[in-house]
């Protein structure tokens, strides 16, 4: 999860920042676009965006509208929870966010989808239903994603696919946890906290309903998940070694209090 991007102008933070300038809120639709666009931003110049994505530079919109539409598909999930930083006084601009899925099927994952209510859900599913549409159609007429080598993408879909099997699927005790899908801060406001904050609010749930986090870490996104008490269970697939010198992040996870003893006394 990378933490690195640009930002508007507009919005950089001051020598007297401080985190009372931001709050964290719940994300709302129409902030999808928003959390794409800084999401786009900020993979832009990754090795892996080169790798997937060799001509974004001439595509550029065919890039950004990919991030947007899987940022905006992910809130029309009755699982996801999505939080967004804003500064205080604009909370139309977001700065930074982080997209979180509830998995498995215990009573608490069972609870998040029966509160969120029938109605509600029905909604979501129409809702994701036409924006799906939507997509599809709008793929067709411009010709599909020309930003992407295909080839690439299978390989690195492939990779994840391995390692998914080998760090979660394989480990039953894992399949009831919250999984990070996107945790990004845009580089003028890094450094500041954001990064953790946004993390909390997902960490304080996993606490209650006493389960996992887990998610997949870049080099610089790891320090921010040591810092919370996240352990890496291991490094990336080695088809990511493109990355550079090995040092390409991994898969993380952080337990709650009482979470491990739990465990083996199951197991």
């Amino acid at each position: 999860m990378s933490l690195t991007s640009n930002c508007k102008a507009a919005h950089k933070p001051t020598s007297k920042y401080s985190l009372e300038t931001i709050t964290i809120r719940r994300a709302h639709l129409k902030d999808g676009f928003q959390i794409g666009r800084n999401t786009s931003k900020t993979y832009n110049s990754t090795p892996l965006t080169t790798f997937v994505s060799p001509y974004r530079e001439k595509h550029y919109a065919d890039y950004e509208r990919g991030f947007i539409q899987r940022a905006i598909s992910r809130m029309l999930v009755p699982r996801n929870l999505t939080f967004v930083a804003c500064p205080v006084g604009d909370q139309k601009t977001v700065v930074g966010h982080a997209q979180f899925v509830r998995l498995g099927d215990d009573s608490e994952a069972r609870a998040l989808i029966r509160d969120v209510g029938l109605f509600k859900r029905i909604l979501l599913w129409v809702l994701s239903w036409l924006y799906w549409l939507y997509c599809t159609v709008l793929d067709w007429v411009v010709g599909g994603d020309k930003s992407m080598n295909k080839e690439a993408v299978k390989m690195f879909a492939d990779w994840c696919k391995l390692d998914r099997k080998k760090f979660w699927d394989s480990h039953e005790e894992r399949a009831n946890r919250w999984h990070a899908q996107s945790v990004v801060v845009l580089k003028e406001w890094q450094g500041k906290g954001i990064g953790k904050r946004l993390m909390v609010e997902v960490m304080k749930r996993a606490e209650r309903e006493g389960v996992i986090v887990g998610l997949e870490a870049s080099v610089p996104g790891e320090m921010l998940y040591r810092s919370l008490g996240f352990e890496l269970l291991g490094r990336f697939d080695e088809g990511l070694d493109f990355l550079g010198e090995g040092q390409h992040g991994g898969l993380m996870m952080w337990c709650p209090k009482g979470w491990k003893e739990k465990v083996r006394k199951v197991m």
